[in-house]
């Protein structure tokens, strides 16, 4: 199935895949060719896709996940691939944020990032 991984800045993944799971605020669920159609909200929580090459990972912020005959098609907020994640920066910024209010959402993301960059689920 076609998938596609986009944020308003960039598309990060755009290919085919036999497994995506996912987060919404039900829990953990998987995405595989032929599944009925779906529109889910993502939470903050990790993001894989099971490709033909390898499994990819992102830390996703928040999205909406839609599937249709058409394949998967991923719009987050915002997404970083596991890669790309900089641990040194993303604790550094929990620290500040956890001294401050009103910042649930983006420490949520953070943590995120930490735990998919730290290698642990």
């Amino acid at each position: 199935m076609h998938c596609e991984l986009r944020t308003a800045e960039r598309t990060l993944f755009s290919g085919e895949a036999s497994l995506i799971v996912a987060r919404s605020p039900r829990g953990e669920f998987g995405v595989m060719d032929g599944h009925a159609p779906l529109l889910a909200v993502l939470v903050p929580a990790p993001l894989r896709v099971k490709a033909e090459d390898r499994e990819h990972e992102f830390a996703v912020a928040a999205g909406l996940l839609r599937v249709d005959e058409g394949g998967v098609v991923i719009l987050a907020q915002d997404a970083v691939p596991r890669e790309e994640i900089d641990l040194n920066f993303v604790r550094t910024k929990i620290a500040e944020l956890s001294e401050s209010e009103g910042a649930a959402e983006e420490l949520a993301f953070l943590r995120v990032q930490e735990r998919i960059g730290g290698g642990s689920d």
